[in-house]
Protein backbone atom coordinates (compact mmCIF):
# COMPACT_ATOMS: atom_id res chain seq x y z
CA UNK A 1 0.00 0.00 0.00
CA UNK A 2 0.96 3.59 -0.53
CA UNK A 3 1.21 5.85 2.15
CA UNK A 4 -1.22 8.32 0.45
CA UNK A 5 -3.59 5.10 0.87
CA UNK A 6 -2.64 4.55 4.10
CA UNK A 7 -3.33 7.76 5.61
CA UNK A 8 -6.15 7.93 3.88
CA UNK A 9 -7.50 4.80 5.70
CA UNK A 10 -6.61 6.17 8.97
CA UNK A 11 -8.63 9.58 7.57
CA UNK A 12 -11.57 7.44 7.12
CA UNK A 13 -11.20 5.45 10.65
CA UNK A 14 -10.26 8.67 12.95
CA UNK A 15 -13.60 10.48 11.16
CA UNK A 16 -15.90 7.54 12.18
CA UNK A 17 -14.94 7.27 15.81
CA UNK A 18 -14.74 10.90 16.51
CA UNK A 19 -18.29 11.09 15.33
CA UNK A 20 -19.71 8.27 16.97
CA UNK A 21 -18.03 9.80 20.40
CA UNK A 22 -19.56 13.25 19.27
CA UNK A 23 -23.19 11.71 19.04
CA UNK A 24 -23.14 9.85 22.03
CA UNK A 25 -22.01 13.08 24.00
CA UNK A 26 -24.48 14.93 22.61
CA UNK A 27 -27.63 12.70 23.74
CA UNK A 28 -29.57 13.84 26.73
CA UNK A 29 -29.84 12.11 29.66
CA UNK A 30 -33.60 10.50 30.27
CA UNK A 31 -34.88 10.28 33.43
CA UNK A 32 -37.11 7.05 34.04
CA UNK A 33 -39.13 8.87 36.30
CA UNK A 34 -40.85 10.83 33.91
CA UNK A 35 -39.73 10.33 30.37
CA UNK A 36 -42.54 9.82 27.53
CA UNK A 37 -42.25 6.67 25.90
CA UNK A 38 -41.28 8.14 23.02
CA UNK A 39 -38.24 9.32 25.10
CA UNK A 40 -37.20 6.35 26.35
CA UNK A 41 -37.42 4.72 23.17
CA UNK A 42 -35.69 7.26 21.67
CA UNK A 43 -32.51 6.36 24.41
CA UNK A 44 -32.45 3.00 22.98
CA UNK A 45 -34.88 1.04 24.82
CA UNK A 46 -36.67 -1.54 23.37
CA UNK A 47 -40.94 -0.45 23.37
CA UNK A 48 -42.04 -3.88 25.48
CA UNK A 49 -39.39 -2.73 27.99
CA UNK A 50 -40.67 0.67 28.05
CA UNK A 51 -44.19 -0.10 28.55
CA UNK A 52 -42.95 -2.07 31.75
CA UNK A 53 -40.84 0.67 33.03
CA UNK A 54 -43.76 3.15 32.82
CA UNK A 55 -46.00 0.84 34.53
CA UNK A 56 -43.30 0.54 37.42
CA UNK A 57 -42.50 3.48 38.22
CA UNK A 58 -41.20 5.20 40.13
CA UNK A 59 -37.44 4.40 40.73
CA UNK A 60 -35.08 5.34 43.54
CA UNK A 61 -32.31 4.62 41.54
CA UNK A 62 -31.38 3.64 37.69
CA UNK A 63 -30.57 0.27 38.63
CA UNK A 64 -33.22 -0.70 39.99
CA UNK A 65 -33.93 -1.35 35.90
CA UNK A 66 -32.52 -4.64 36.35
CA UNK A 67 -32.85 -5.38 39.84
CA UNK A 68 -36.76 -5.27 39.02
CA UNK A 69 -35.70 -7.79 35.28
CA UNK A 70 -36.76 -5.13 33.23
CA UNK A 71 -33.76 -4.59 31.39
CA UNK A 72 -31.01 -7.14 31.58
CA UNK A 73 -27.43 -5.76 32.91
CA UNK A 74 -26.08 -5.85 29.21
CA UNK A 75 -28.87 -3.74 28.25
CA UNK A 76 -28.82 -1.65 31.21
CA UNK A 77 -24.89 -1.51 30.85
CA UNK A 78 -25.31 0.04 27.31
CA UNK A 79 -27.58 2.68 28.23
CA UNK A 80 -26.52 3.48 31.95
CA UNK A 81 -24.83 6.67 31.23
CA UNK A 82 -27.95 7.95 29.44
CA UNK A 83 -30.36 7.17 32.16
CA UNK A 84 -31.13 8.85 35.89
CA UNK A 85 -33.79 8.19 38.07
CA UNK A 86 -34.77 12.24 39.51
CA UNK A 87 -36.45 12.06 42.75
CA UNK A 88 -39.70 14.27 43.21
CA UNK A 89 -38.50 17.36 45.94
CA UNK A 90 -39.19 16.54 49.46
CA UNK A 91 -42.42 17.79 50.80
CA UNK A 92 -41.65 20.33 53.70
CA UNK A 93 -43.81 20.09 56.62
CA UNK A 94 -45.28 23.37 58.42
CA UNK A 95 -43.88 23.84 61.63
CA UNK A 96 -45.36 23.31 64.50
CA UNK A 97 -47.07 26.63 66.25
CA UNK A 98 -44.04 28.14 68.79
CA UNK A 99 -44.97 28.54 72.53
Amino acid sequence: MTRKRIAGILFVVLAMALGSVALAQSKKQVDINSATEEELVAAGIEKAAVKKIIEARPYRNKSELVSRQLLTRAQYDKLKDLLIARQPPAESKPKPAGK
